[in-house]
């Protein structure tokens, strides 16, 4: 049991401390940075491809690899190697003076449930009863009934 319990604790340190580390700027200096709101995520995507979303509550997400939920505040995919993860970012570096627009006003295209964005190799979309999802890079979280699934 002792063993379990320091595996679990050492994915923690690095699912906490590597994305701290690895984290790039919120915004695009190119200004080439779509921003987006979808329910209570306030989300950009910059020229890279780098998806960040800061959340107006905090929500729990979940990792395949961890049998426990963990609350986070924001979610980041902007490293190929590393699973879309949290960046315990102070403020709402993602979020525009005043709020984002909405998806739906900012939006490429429409699919079987909602509006999508396509930006710099990254997407995101609205689904069925009010999902959302982002995926860039190989990476993807979907939020849905409060909790977020990141791969």
């Amino acid at each position: 049991m002792n063993k379990i319990i320091k595996k679990f604790a050492g994915v923690l340190a690095a699912v906490g401390v590597v994305p701290v580390l690895m984290a790039g700027t919120a915004h695009a200096d190119d200004g080439d940075t779509v921003h987006f709101s979808n329910g209570l995520m306030q989300c950009s995507i910059d020229g890279g491809g780098n998806i960040g979303c800061d959340l107006t509550d905090s929500m729990k997400i979940s990792y395949t690899f961890m049998p426990f939920l963990f609350p986070v505040r924001d979610i980041a995919i902007d490293q190929q190697w590393l699973p879309a993860h949290p960046t315990f970012s102070s403020g709402m570096p993602h979020m525009l003076p005043g709020g984002n627009p909405a998806l739906s006003d900012v939006k490429t295209g429409t699919g079987t449930w909602g509006s999508i964005l396509e930006h710099a190799g990254a997407k995101c979309e609205s689904g069925f009863h009010g999902s959302f999802t982002c995926e860039s890079k190989g990476h993807s979280f979907s939020v849905y009934s409060g909790i977020i699934s990141a791969t």
